[in-house]
This record gives structure tokens, C-alpha cells and sequence, in this order.
């Protein structure tokens, strides 16, 4: 999903920043061959990002955009406005979606949103954000700011008593959670809805007794399961997908009615296949913001982009690849305890460094070395950091390590996502591993790419 679509969903949780998912196959395609390394999808840097939307802001009449007011949607001001940021979005495909906002009291409201006229899109006033102290995001309001934001959301196919897949329902856990977890979770509480009842709501039953026993089976199995903090359950309506019961119907104003849509992109594959099968996700975005001025000058408003970022196995995979080709493989074969203050070692570090500051969503980046009934570390790119890994600590893999130890072959990935705890931190990644060769050919080790992101201690 896009990150504006998910957004009410995203208030309901208190997220600042709304969420999109990370798929690189567009509904239709075929997976590639097992065995082969699909390209990296382009994927923005937060530069790419900040520089989008400084041009987008630069591009909109800060005048004319302050002076709009609810029920100015069918005005030249607004369709100007919003035609000028559906090409912008149309000149760079690699935008999802785009929007303009501006401070409210103790908040942002949407001013002209760019998918204005379709299902689940914002009138001006309307997308109302609080925002916590200390969060950085209103920052785009003076100056360009990008970030990353991404969550984990899982997902399971509802039925009727026929056995027919009805719909989904989605859960979005409340801190770290694997992804078997989440989708045995998913199955559990599908199997509690009635896919008959959901199927037959309809806009304007959110009070009758066949809404309300559902949403409080989502709030019953959320009360049993309290690291989910959001469910909702979603049904196929023509070419988008439409919410039916969300648990918080009736207790929070932001929550989502029957019938509210959300217009689907070439990017939900993992949300379409929770139609069929039990599935979860790391959701992540790149997005970027920047200030719109009036005429004088004056920030009036804030342009903000996303732009998807996905998080698959096969991305991964492609990702330890290419790192695997900047790094000097015979220099890091050599390397040994003690190595870590000499040029080679800094070498090695800054180019880890460098690939992960060059993609977005890349958490952890290390290169690591078979010894004779282990392996151990040869270059973390945190070395320097507290609980970085230094040359030479060893890893004795286990027989979960499938994946882990076939990257010393090939390109290799997790089968899905995973908590990884290192140190005080606690993240929620996939890793993809590739070898590292030296300049003979040789496998001297393999790098690892754990991309995801690191929960708030």
C-alpha cells in the first residue's frame, strides 16, 4: 500500500510517517528463476528524495495554495495545483504518491492531494495529523528533510463456510515480531471471522450486530494478543481493495468505515497474495519533504513525496551482490585481529558504509570468513560504535543457518523476515548474503545486507 492510502490507519496507530510496501513484481508478473539475481529496483536516497520535493515545492503557487479552504476542490486554484503534482508524479515514476500539507493547531492537515478524486483520497482539511514533540517530520516545513519509515504488517485470507476466500484480514504488531509469528497469528484470528457476515456488509452497517461481533472478535483476539496493536479486515472491490471492520470502529475518529478504498499500485503483490495465503511484509518508504513559500517568501505549506522501497528477497539478494563487487576481496582475506585501525580495514568499512548510505533501508552491512568449524567477523561496517563487531569474533552457525552459510556459494536470502538483537538494539530484517571473492576468483567470505529498520528502545 502507499503510505497517504495507509495514512488513516497510520493515525490510528500514532505514526507519524504512513507506510508503503516494498514488492518488485507488479500483480501478474512471474517471479525470477530460482537461482537468478533480478537488478536492483531504483530505489531514491534520501538526497534523491529531499531534491524531489525542494523541485515539486518549487513548482507550486505558495499564494494561491494558502488560500484554499475546504470546499475549494472543483476551484482553477486547486486543479492547478493538483494537475501540476500529478505530472510531476507522472515525469518521476518512482513516486507513489504526493501531497501538500500545512500546520494546523497541534498538527498537519492535507491542502491539495494529488489522487484528489479517487477512493480514500484526501479533501482539503482532511488527514489530520498530531504530531509528537521531538519528531522530526514537521522539519520539512522550513527546510528540505527526508527520512525512511517502514513496519511490519502480516496478513490472512478470510472465508466463508463454503471455504471461499471473502477478504483478508491485516494485523500490524506493536513492536518486534518474526514473520512465521505473524502470519500464524493472522490464520488464528481469520479463522475466527465469519466470512459469511463479513461478506454481506455493506456501507452504513458499522452499527448493526453482524459488524459489531466481528469487530469485537478483533478486539477480543487483540486483547489476548497484546503485540498486535492494529487489525482491520479488507475485501476485493473491483481494481482496489475496500476496508470492511476495523477494531476500532466507534472508539477512535480516525478509524476506517465499511466501504473506505484504497486503490491499489504495482506494488502490492504481498497484499493481493493475503487474499489467498497467509503473508506478511516489511512495509517501507523513502519519503521527502520540503517547504512551499508564498510570494514573500514565507513557508505557507510543505510538499512531501514517497516513494516505494521494497524489502524482498530478491532485492536482497541483488543488493549483497553488488556490495560484494566494491569490496577488495583479497585485502579482507587477509586481514586479522588487531587490523582494525590500518587502511585496509578503513577501506573496507568506508565502502560498507558508502553502499549503505546509498540505499536506503540497509540497517546492518558486514563481510565475514569460513574458519575451520565457524566462521567469524572480518568487516562490520559500525565498527567504532559500541557492540560493533571486530576481526576475527566468531559466529558458530546453526542449523537454522541455511541461508547464511549458502552465501558463501552463491546469493542467498532469509526465507522472511527476523528479530535480530545486537547489543541494546532490537531490529526487525531481512538479510541477503552474497560471496566475496579475491582476485584469483576465490571465495574468501561473504557479505552480508540486513535491510529493515531498528525499533524505538
Amino acid at each position: 500500500m502507499t503510505v497517504k492510502n495507509i495514512l488513516i490507519v497510520a493515525i490510528v496507530a500514532l505514526i507519524v510517517v504512513a507506510a508503503g510496501v516494498m514488492i518488485a513484481f507488479a500483480p501478474g508478473e512471474t517471479e525470477p528463476t530460482p537461482g537468478t539475481i533480478v537488478p536492483v529496483q531504483k530505489v531514491l536516497t534520501l538526497d534523491e528524495a529531499k531534491a524531489l520535493a525542494a523541485e515539486i515545492a518549487g513548482q507550486i503557487d505558495g499564494d494561491a495554495l494558502a488560500a484554499l479552504k475546504p470546499g475549494d476542490e472543483n476551484t482553477s486554484a486547486y486543479i492547478a495545483i493538483h494537475d501540476r503534482l500529478n505530472a510531476f508524479r507522472d515525469e518521476n515514476p518512482e513516486i507513489v504518491y504526493i501531497s501538500t500539507m500545512r500546520k494546523v493547531e497541534n498538527g498537519t492537515e492535507h491542502i491539495v492531494d494529488a489522487d484528489y478524486g479517487s477512493t480514500g483520497a484526501y479533501a482539503i482539511g482532511g488527514g489530520y495529523r498530531a504530531v509528537k514533540p521531538g519528531n522530526p517530520y514537521p522539519t520539512g516545513f522550513e527546510e528540505p528533510f527526508a527520512e525512511v519509515y517502514s513496519a511490519v504488517y502480516g496478513y490472512a485470507p478470510v472465508r466463508n463456510a463454503a471455504g471461499a476466500g471473502v477478504g483478508l484480514v491485516c494485523l500490524e504488531p506493536n513492536g518486534s515480531i518474526g514473520q512465521e509469528r505473524l502470519e500464524a497469528l493472522a490464520v488464528e484470528v481469520a479463522g475466527k471471522i465469519d466470512g459469511d457476515a463479513m461478506a454481506a456488509l455493506k456501507p452504513g452497517d458499522e452499527s448493526t450486530p453482524a459488524f459489531t461481533a466481528i469487530r469485537d472478535e478483533l478486539n477480543i483476539f487483540r486483547t489476548a494478543n497484546p503485540e498486535i496493536f492494529y487489525i482491520y479486515t479488507m475485501r476485493k472491490a473491483g481494481n482496489i481493495t475496500e476496508y470492511v471492520v476495523d477494531a476500532d470502529y466507534g472508539s477512535d475518529n480516525n478509524a476506517l468505515a465499511i466501504g473506505e478504498g484504497y486503490t491499489l499500485t504495482d506494488l502490492d503483490t504481498v497484499l493481493l497474495a493475503g487474499f489467498e495465503e497467509p503473508t506478511a511484509e516489511i512495509y517501507s518508504l523513502i519519503c521527502g519533504y520540503a517547504p512551499i513559500t508564498n510570494a514573500s517568501g514565507a513557508s505557507v505549506g510543505m510538499a512531501a513525496i514517497e516513494a516505494g522501497n521494497p524489502i524482498t528477497q530478491e532485492r536482497l539478494k541483488a543488493l549483497a551482490v553488488e556490495a560484494a563487487g566494491e569490496i577488495d576481496g583479497t585485502t579482507m582475506a587477509a586481514l586479522k585481529p588487531g587490523d582494525e585501525t590500518t587502511p585496509a580495514f578503513t577501506a573496507i568499512r568506508d565502502e560498507l558504509n558508502t553502499f549503505r548510505d546509498a540505499n536506503p533501508g540497509v540497517v546492518y552491512v558486514y563481510t565475514m570468513r569460513k574458519t575451520e568449524n565457524a566462521t567469524d567477523y572480518a568487516v562490520d561496517a559500525d565498527y567504532g560504535s559500541a557492540y560493533a563487531a571486530a576481526i576475527g569474533d566468531v559466529y558458530v552457525p546453526t542449523e537454522e543457518d541455511v541461508a547464511f552459510l549458502a552465501g558463501f556459494e552463491e546469493p542467498s536470502a532469509e526465507p522472511g523476515f527476523y528479530i535480530d538483537e545486537w547489543g541494546n538494539e532490537t531490529a526487525t530484517i531481512l538479510s541477503g548474503y552474497a560471496p566475496v571473492r579475491d582476485a584469483t576468483g576465490t571465495v574468501v567470505g561473504l557479505v552480508g545486507v540486513d535491510m529493515g529498520f531498528v525499533h524505538e528502545s
